[in-house]
């Protein structure tokens, strides 16, 4: 059922209490709702998208540019993403000794049947395709239609289901069907309180009542927080437990190590003879899915130069030389569903051909040949201390600090796109490419935007030295307490992170299934 948070019972008990209903606690939500066991799902908006002032930020570090995508509504950020799927690589696991603070407590093989599941779930029919020769043999396009120098590099396959899965949707829809299911509305999480009879634990959770301004208490076995990788740590560090320095935040790894993935065009080539190249421009493999590839640097090759697994794409333009103004409209209106333009950037879209047609052919798989190309990078921001997410001295509706949200990337960042403007000029080669940028030209540190993917802040780890939850996703030192969201993530690799969170999500529930 849908409940509004005012209609509870000043203090409501429940077996399993989730905190955020987005691609995480949905997901976990409807994986658990077909158990003997009561599961509330908090959710600070209701069925309908709206703003909500007790759930804010305050950004003090780099801008993010492309802003933080919120959709207070039940679904979360999935109302408003396009649903491009991929996952890791085996190298994102790893520890790597020239990133810092890299390395995962699980392996890529413990996620594969998840991202299986994963996959089926967003609507991807065929996760073989994600390896390169299969796509190639079962749709009949090739990698080398592009004639790049392929010693150095490797493709990368995405997946993008059409129409994105209605995550609100199946919820609204699991609330009818399972009475053990609730979904409560117009509840913002506040605080995680404990018993003083029971350190160990968490016993229950203030909500605030939007509609009230009156909070409640929610008892429950087990509580899971999925509010995503800005306002997870917000809520932790608002709780007593979680207090820099205190025993279950002791080396302060709370809201530490913000990474987004800093994207935008690096440079544009010029292809000497027009060029058709479908499986790097959106092609519509099935009926209901698009793939597209990526281009990263082979494993020996980020050893060798000490890089992060970056990615790029190689997008069609229909004009020389880059408008940094018309592409920031673009990744906006690329990037959210719902994004509002004003009038006047409304007609600079219609008054930029190369930015519509641009659009035409991501939206509509367009069968176009290549005279210029972007080569688009979404890299992987190295983790830093000096990134993270703190609580601001403004408070929300409640009296509660918000989020001051200081995002920033690193020296390492900064030389590693050096290092791969490097490489990128040995790929596209003289005989079929010229570029339309000298080096002195290309300013990344400026042209660089958030790709609005937010992780980090409370990563995985073997133990609390170095995050904030291990394997299973449960907090250190309590018996009762998970996160599932991006910020779990210890390092952010070059891909959207749903496909990844879902996974996860479908390995927790059946760990709490086992648990019974």
């Amino acid at each position: 059922m849908l409940v509004e948070c005012r209609n509870l019972d000043d203090e409501t008990w429940t077996d399993i209490c989730i905190i955020g209903s987005g691609l995480g606690g949905g997901t976990l939500a409807l994986q658990l709702a077909n158990t003997d066991s009561r599961i509330f799902l908090i959710e600070a908006g209701n069925s309908i998208r709206s703003s909500c002032s007790a759930v804010q930020h305050r950004s003090v570090g780099r801008a993010f540019k492309l802003n933080p995508t919120r959709a207070i509504e039940v679904g979360g950020t999935s109302n408003l993403w396009h649903g491009v799927l991929a996952p890791l690589d085996e190298i994102d696991f790893q520890y790597r000794e020239w990133i810092p603070h890299s390395g995962w407590p699980i392996k890529l093989s413990d996620l594969k049947p998840w991202y299986d599941k994963a996959g089926m779930f967003l609507g991807i029919k065929s996760s073989h395709l994600f390896d390169v020769d299969i796509l190639e043999k079962e749709l009949g396009i090739s990698r080398y239609d592009l004639p790049i120098v392929r010693d150095v590099i490797d493709n990368k396959v995405f997946q993008q289901p059409q129409p994105v899965t209605d995550l609100k949707s199946k919820l609204m829809w699991a609330s009818k069907k399972y009475s053990n299911f609730t979904i409560v509305s117009n509840a913002v999480a506040l605080e995680l309180k404990s018993s003083s009879a029971i350190r160990d634990r968490i016993d229950n959770l203030e909500v605030g009542c939007l509609s009230t301004r009156i909070t409640k208490k929610i008892r429950a076995n087990i509580f899971i927080v999925c509010a995503g990788a800005l306002e997870s740590p917000r809520l932790l560090l608002n709780s007593c437990k979680f207090k820099p320095g205190s025993k279950y935040n002791k080396y302060n790894n709370i809201g530490a190590f913000l990474m987004d993935h800093p994207m935008g065009n690096l440079v544009q080539v010029k292809f000497r003879r027009p060029t058709v190249a479908r499986m790097y421009s959106d092609f519509k493999g099935e009926s209901s899915v698009k793939v597209k590839s990526g281009i990263v640097f082979r494993d020996s090759i980020q050893r060798l130069e000490r890089l992060p697994n970056h990615n790029f794409y190689v997008r069609p333009s229909f004009k020389e030389g880059i408008n940094n103004e018309t592409e920031t409209l673009k990744l906006y209106l690329l990037t959210l569903k719902r994004g509002k333009l004003s009038l006047s950037k409304i007609l600079k879209v219609i008054f930029s051909i190369n930015l519509v047609l641009q659009i035409l052919v991501y939206k509509l798989s367009l069968r176009v040949k290549y005279r210029f190309a972007d080569l688009f990078f979404v890299t992987e921001q190295v983790p830093s201390r000096d990134s993270y997410v703190s609580l601001s001295h403004e408070k929300d509706d409640f009296g509660y600090p918000i989020a001051s949200v200081n995002w920033n990337v690193s020296d390492i960042d900064l030389v590693s796109m050096e290092k791969s403007l490097g490489y990128v000029r040995q790929i596209f080669s003289d005989r079929y490419f010229e570029f339309v940028h000298e080096d002195k030209d290309i300013d990344w540190k400026n042209s660089f935007t958030s790709a609005a993917h937010h992780v980090g802040t409370l990563r995985m780890a073997k133990g609390p030295e170095d995050g904030v939850v291990d394997k299973n996703l449960k907090v250190f030192g309590l018996d009762n307490l998970y996160v599932c969201d991006g910020s779990v993530f210890p390092t952010s690799g070059n891909v959207n992170s749903g496909l990844t969170i879902v996974a996860l999500a479908f390995r927790l529930a059946r760990y709490l299934r086992g648990l019974k």
